[in-house]
């Protein structure tokens, strides 16, 4: 398995709707098992997923359990500007395309 990056934040689960601490795991930045929080700057600079500077991102993450119901793998969108984690958002039906990369640019 290859390495990635962590970002807790609390959000609300998409399968039992309560409010809680996640750990999501996503591909981007200096992917090497980093731990961040909404409002962090990303690290660059070697094991690089991604593009450095761009504007807008959202990133596929995947995290879990819930502290609630239990329900793990589930699949959220991670906002990135600027090299910024700006928001964590759950996604509510399974995710139908997945980018090859893992990530998609909205603006450079």
């Amino acid at each position: 398995m290859s390495a990635f990056n962590v970002v807790q934040a609390t959000v609300r689960c998409p399968v039992c709707g309560n409010e809680g601490g996640f750990s999501i795991q996503f591909k981007y930045g200096n992917t090497w098992q980093y731990t961040y929080s909404i409002g962090d700057s990303l690290r660059w600079g070697g094991n690089d997923i991604g593009r450095p500077g761009a504007r807008r991102v959202v990133v596929e993450g995947i995290g879990g359990p819930c502290p609630h119901c239990g329900s793990d793998g589930l699949e959220f969108d991670v906002a990135v500007n600027l090299d910024r984690l700006v928001a964590v958002t759950p996604l509510l039906e399974e995710r139908q395309t997945h980018s090859s990369e893992g990530f998609t640019v909205l603006e450079q």
